[in-house]
């Protein structure tokens, strides 16, 4: 996970992301406050995130936000219980570069193995709005083939 760099932002201000090295799943979350489906799933991926680490944080998302200013950015990470970077931190566009062919729009919720950073699905939205709790349950289960 060392890719991704160990300087992130949170709700509680900058971290080293404690979560992200125990988790079993990651999810790279890419968006940006101008897209209305971005805004209309965030709720619906902060419940998921906090139903499934509920008892153990288990899994961690990182907010690739490409954001057409500071104002914006700020706008989109204000509600996220999630890691997220500083709005001038290059990293994330080297993150967004190096898995752009996975991301076939915004909002992309890419979930990958964090032993290999390999892709186990870019389909991670569509399958949390259709099985909620389940979908995690099936990425472990892709994980452990891959």
């Amino acid at each position: 996970m060392e890719k991704f760099g160990t300087q992130f932002q949170s709700f509680e201000g900058p971290t080293d992301g404690p979560n992200l090295k125990n988790a079993r799943a990651v999810g790279l979350y890419f968006g940006a406050d101008w897209c209305i489906p971005f805004k209309k799933f965030c709720p619906t991926l902060i419940s998921f995130y906090e139903q499934i680490n509920e008892d153990i944080h288990q899994f961690e998302i990182i907010y690739i936000g490409l954001d057409e200013n500071e104002d914006r950015y700020k706008e989109s990470i204000r509600d996220f219980p999630w890691l997220y970077y500083e709005w001038k931190e290059h990293i994330k566009y080297q993150i967004y570069l190096e898995y752009k062919q996975h991301v076939p729009g915004f909002p992309c919720l890419l979930i990958i193995n964090p032993n290999n950073s390999q892709v186990i699905t870019n389909q991670g939205r569509g399958m949390i709005e259709k099985e909620g709790k389940e979908a995690f349950q099936k990425w472990l289960t892709k994980m452990s083939f891959k």
